[in-house]
């Protein structure tokens, strides 16, 4: 994104502050609900935080050792309930980060107060994307920090836990940090003026008080702060769904074609697997058949590749070169060759087998033959005699002998 809106209420307006990626501020303003409408439309293209009034919000952390989501939003409500003045029916609790010490950071509002706030912005066009407390864009260092604006201050602690005090509470506040505690306050030179008898007491007490001078401190200078950590309250049932990005007339016709190529790829695959398994298990049954047929006394056949190598004395992992790798290649073109099969002789000394066949004719055998040597096998046709109405023969096929 280009640019991150924040605004906040302020009384009948809102006060608005944009920054770009840098972090510069690139406009500012205090406006009615009409005028932010015609600059803020429903299709801004920018993130949107709105920035809830800090008193509203208790930072606090809680103490969960599971890591798991569902877990920790159960047990937080139970683990702060001695924090909250009321019950926690009453209470919305917003999850965040661990801190340092491995805490979880949660922001507690009134539910009655959350549901109120969101009908204020009722009267936008857009909708905000995170709604964040101010008290959690304060970023503590290695003290505590206290940000004063005009009328009020956000103080944060190391831990993460935060609090927005009136202005005129903010003294009292500062008098009874332990001691021996570090405190940086931030504001104007007018704003710190106007502390200074409870920043000499702080000091009385050994508390380390730092002062930052700014020129002025208001909303535009509290954004600054802000980096992605806060925690946001727009979750659980208040969570923003992102929309979908718009898809172009054109961009949408190319991914209906594509998704009906890919639905027809998917048939054409799944259609070949269904043809080959068929085939596969029609292949099963014929090599078990033949078997049987060879040796009938067997009952209980499994494995017939391993039983063809044990019958002839082959390993299992001879293969290709063996009987069954020979035969294998040889017999696919018995049944398109119009040939029947009569008998079968292997010579494991030679390598080669021996097909007696009877045939329509005996152009049959050769043609069978050819079929044979361009499959890259060597075929020789012995001898051929007339027997009633068919062609007997012989046909000896091994592996890389030249042609005869």
């Amino acid at each position: 994104m280009s640019e991150t809106l924040f605004f906040r209420l302020s009384g009948q307006e809102i006060e608005w502050v944009v920054r770009g990626r840098d972090g510069r501020r690139l406009e500012e303003g205090l406006s009615g609900v009409d005028l932010f409408n015609s600059r803020f439309p429903a299709t801004y293209a920018g993130l949107t935080v709105f920035v809830v009034p800090g008193e509203k919000v208790l930072m606090t952390t809680a103490s969960v050792p599971s890591n798991q989501k569902r877990k920790i939003a159960q047990a937080i409500p139970f683990v702060v309930e001695e924090q909250l003045a009321a019950e926690i029916e009453e209470c919305f609790f917003a999850i965040g980060e661990r801190n340092k010490t491995g805490e979880i950071q949660v922001s507690i509002i009134y539910e009655q107060v959350l549901e109120s706030l969101l009908a204020d912005l009722e009267g936008l066009d857009l909708r905000p994307e995170k709604m964040i407390s101010e008290t959690s864009l304060v970023k503590p260092g290695d003290s505590m920090v206290a940000l004063i604006e005009e009328h009020k201050a956000h103080l944060m602690r190391l831990d993460g836990c935060g609090i927005t005090l009136q202005k005129d509470n903010v003294g009292t506040a500062i008098s009874i940090i332990d001691p021996s505690s570090s405190l940086e306050l931030i504001g104007s030179g007018s704003s710190l003026e106007s502390l200074a008898i409870p920043i000499a007491e702080a000091r009385a007490n050994e508390v380390n008080v730092s002062e930052r001078t700014v020129e002025f401190m208001g909303f535009s200078q509290l954004c600054n702060y802000f980096d992605g950590s806060e925690t946001n309250m727009l979750q659980g049932k208040y969570k923003v769904e992102e929309p979908m990005p718009e898809i172009s007339k054109e961009w949408r016709q190319v991914l209906v074609v594509l998704g009906v190529g890919v639905f027809l790829h998917l048939g054409l695959v799944f259609g070949q697997g269904w043809h080959l398994s068929k085939e596969n298990d029609a292949n099963r049954y014929l090599a078990r058949e033949l078997y049987e047929d060879v040796f009938s006394g067997e009952k209980n056949v499994r494995d017939i590749r391993r039983r063809w190598n044990l019958k002839l004395g082959r390993k299992d992992n001879d293969t290709g070169n063996d009987f069954l790798g020979l035969f294998s290649r040889a017999a696919v073109g018995i049944e398109p060759a119009g040939l029947l099969l009569q008998n079968i002789n292997y010579n494991e000394s030679r390598g080669d087998l021996i097909f007696q066949v009877f045939a329509s004719s005996s152009e049959s055998l050769v043609q069978y033959s050819e079929k044979l040597k361009m499959e890259g096998l060597s075929a020789e046709i012995g001898a051929i005699s007339q027997d009633a109405d068919l062609v007997r023969g012989s046909v000896r096929i091994s592996h890389g002998r030249g042609r005869r």
